[in-house]
C-alpha cells in the first residue's frame, strides 16, 4: 500500500507504551493508511508485541538503537520513499485522542481554503494530570505591516509555529522532498527543534487548538541538568547541548550559538564552585562537541 496518511512510531524498549499508543492510533475517527513502528533494536520483547499487530502495523526494526533522532529519520524516508503524501510523527509514549489526525486533516483544508500551505501541523499536548507539556514556540515573524503575525488564523483555532517537538506532528510529503530528513547524528534531544525550524524556513507552522494528544512522559518538565539524577539521563545532557548549539547556528546565527555556549559555560562554572564536577563535564563537553558538529542534511531518493 502506498500514497496516503503513514503514521510513524520511534520506539525502544517501552512495551507496555508502544501497546498504548498503537491501541490509540487504531481508533482515530480518521484512519491511517499505514502505521510503520520503528523499532530501535529493543530488547523488552518489543518484537513479540509487534508480531502480535501483524497485518495492522508495518514494521522497520534497525540493528542498533539509533535514538529517536535516528528512528525519525530511517521513518520519514521509508514513509516518503513508500510513497506516503503525509507522515504523522510521534514517540512511543504519545497517545493522540481519537479525532486527534481528523483535526489535523480539518486544519490543513481550512488553511488550504484561505490559500495558505501549512510547514507542519502539531496537536495540543498535556500530561495525564492535564497539564500542557510540549508547547509550541509562537512563530515571531511579521506581517506585511511589521506586526507578529501568529494570530492570523486564531479563529479557526490554529496559532502560527515555527519549532515543534515530534508529539502528534503531521506534514507533508512536499516538504520532506523540499527541505530533507532529521538529522539522525543529534541522536536525541533537540533534533525535532532542528527539523521543524528547517520545515518552516518559508512558512509557519500551525498549533491546532482542538487536536490532542498526551504524552506520557517518563520525566515531565522542561529538560534541566540542575534536577537531573538519573546517570543515563545526566550522560544525555551532552547531546542536548550540541544539538541546541548546532540548532542556534544554523538557524539563529552564529552570535545566538555563541551566547547560548557561554551560557552553558558560566553554567558549568556555577556546578564546579558546588562541587558538581560530572554535571560540570558534560556541560563543557557539549559546548565543545557543538563548535565542531556539522552534520549534512540527508534526502530521500526520490527527490
Amino acid at each position: 500500500m502506498s500514497g496516503g496518511i503513514w503514521a510513524v512510531v520511534v520506539t525502544w524498549n517501552r512495551r507496555a507504551l508502544l501497546e498504548q499508543c498503537l491501541e490509540a492510533l487504531m481508533v482515530q475517527t480518521q484512519a491511517c493508511d499505514r502505521v510503520l513502528v520503528v523499532d530501535n533494536a529493543s530488547d523488552d520483547g518489543t518484537d513479540e508485541l509487534l508480531a502480535e499487530w501483524s497485518g495492522r502495523v508495518t514494521v522497520l526494526r534497525l540493528d542498533r538503537n539509533t535514538g529517536g533522532a535516528g528512528g525519525f529519520n530511517a521513518g520519514v524516508r521509508a514513509a516518503v520513499e513508500g510513497g506516503a503524501e503525509r507522515v504523522w510523527l510521534m514517540d512511543d509514549d504519545v497517545l493522540p485522542e481519537p479525532q486527534a489526525l481528523e483535526r489535523l486533516l480539518a486544519a490543513e483544508r481550512a488553511l488550504e481554503g484561505r490559500g495558505v500551505e501549512a510547514a507542519f501541523l502539531c496537536s495540543t499536548v498535556r500530561t495525564p494530570q492535564g497539564a500542557l507539556t510540549n508547547v509550541a514556540e509562537v512563530d515571531r515573524r511579521l506581517n506585511g505591516l511589521g506586526y507578529a503575525a501568529w494570530g492570523e488564523h486564531l479563529d479557526l483555532g490554529l496559532m502560527a509555529t515555527r519549532q515543534a517537538t515530534f508529539v502528534s506532528l503531521l506534514t507533508s510529503r512536499d516538504q520532506v522532498l523540499r527541505h530533507g530528513l532529521p538529522l539522525a547524528p543529534m541522536f536525541i534531544w533537540g533534533d525535532d527543534t532542528e527539523y521543524t525550524l528547517r520545515l518552516s524556513q518559508d512558512r509557519p507552522g500551525f498549533v491546532v487548538g482542538d487536536s490532542r494528544a498526551v504524552h506520557v512522559r517518563a520525566a515531565p518538565g522542561a529538560l534541566s541538568l540542575a534536577h537531573e539524577s538519573e546517570p543515563g539521563r545526566i550522560r544525555l545532557h551532552r547531546l542536548l547541548t550540541r544539538n541546541v548549539i548546532l540548532t542556534k547556528r544554523r538557524h539563529e546565527g552564529r552570535a545566538s550559538a555563541t551566547r547560548y555556549a557561554a551560557s552553558r559555560v558560566r553554567l558549568a562554572a556555577g556546578l564546579i564552585l558546588r562541587g558538581r564536577w560530572r554535571k560540570a563535564g558534560v556541560l563543557l563537553a557539549g559546548v565543545i562537541d557543538g563548535v565542531r558538529f556539522n552534520p549534512e542534511v540527508e534526502f530521500c531518493a526520490s527527490r
